[in-house]
């Protein structure tokens, strides 16, 4: 072959290369859901880095206050993907929401506590009987709340437990229409900077609590190749976080109209977040790690231990099988890619 045509050869070799890589970064919108809480951290790190628009994906967003009111979006087909804690999504699986839980978001077991005012009188969980406690019903908070009031021994029917949105939280609790509140971050973090003294977290009171990403089986099968960036974004926003968790801190507190010093707290102390992989390793305690999931280990397991309290305090009528909920394929795909 002469030197002219090798180059042909190249140049075409080099369009056709082109040509693929501009196809696989084709444009594909998500419709995804999402909370203005801290521990969906990579979301928002994400957003203001453009590393959506990096992979090629454009979002359509709604916003949720809470895990509950994602079911009806998840059952409706309003979105496709979504954060949120997984109390929530063991709750929302238990009442037949078509969902896969596609990949972990973080640990948040020191993100999540209760929170009382000066002048309440509570200095312990033992002090909560004949008290009034705010929290979310249906909330991986009010879940906690309810392992803390079995973990210190209290009957439900002594404790006047309060449902309040976080909308309006603060100026119930600074106003002291109610004395206690369980919430998360960032939440938590604001009642204690509203006067409130943190007294327990939900991992003092042995309450596994964090968040996960769950998406439709429609969706899921549908766009395998959405998934696939979807993980790389993840990935991508998580090494912010480990790499410079002060100007990670810095662009979440921005967009969340917090101070940098509360979301660092966060970061360094109340959660952590894994990569994809690590969160594949069956040493990570929420593993997705397939054979984990197939022995109801992992986070199976956290969900099915989860749902389990949840029976046995009225909240949900039935446990399901969870490993039948974890869709671990995605993660796998993405991991060997790398």
């Amino acid at each position: 072959m002469g030197t002219w045509s090798k180059f042909v050869v190249a140049i075409v070799a080099a369009c056709l290369a082109a040509a693929a890589s501009a196809q696989s970064k084709a444009p594909i919108n998500i419709r995804l859901g999402w909370q203005p809480t801290m521990n969906g951290a990579r979301y928002f790190i994400a957003a203001a880095e453009k590393l959506f628009e990096k992979e090629g994906l454009t979002l359509t967003l709604t916003k949720f206050t809470a895990g509950p009111p994602y079911f009806a979006a998840f059952q409706s087909d309003s979105i496709d993907i979504g954060f949120l804690g997984w109390q929530p999504a063991a709750t929302g699986i238990a009442q037949g929401i078509p969902i896969k839980v596609v990949a972990i978001e973080n640990d948040a077991g020191g993100a999540e506590g209760l929170v009382v005012r000066a002048d309440s009188g509570i200095k312990s969980l033992a002090d909560l009987k004949g008290k009034s406690v705010a929290t979310r019903r249906g909330s991986s908070a009010h879940t906690a709340l309810l392992r803390g009031l079995e973990f210190a021994k209290i009957p439900q029917s002594e404790v006047r437990i309060v449902d309040i949105d976080v909308t309006a939280l603060i100026p119930a609790f600074t106003k002291g229409d109610v004395p206690a509140a369980w919430y998360w971050e960032p939440w938590m973090g604001l009642l204690k900077r509203n006067g409130g003294t943190l007294i327990v977290t939900d991992r003092e009171v042995g309450f596994p609590v964090g968040i996960l990403w769950a998406a439709t089986d429609k969706w899921l099968k549908a766009n395998p190749e959405a998934m696939q960036r979807f993980l790389a974004v993840l990935d991508a926003a998580q090494a912010r976080i480990k790499q410079n968790p002060k100007q990670a801190a810095a662009s979440v507190a921005k967009q969340l109209e917090l101070t940098e010093e509360h979301v660092l707290e966060v970061f360094t102390k109340g959660a952590s977040w894994p990569t994809n992989r690590e969160s594949l390793a069956p040493s990570y305690p929420y593993t997705m790690d397939p054979a984990s999931i197939a022995a109801g280990k992992g986070i199976a397991g956290v969900m099915a231990e989860n749902a389990a309290f949840q029976k046995s305090v009225g909240i949900i009528q039935n446990v399901p099988d969870y490993k039948q909920a974890i869709d671990s394929s995605h993660l796998v795909r993405y991991s060997k890619g790398k």
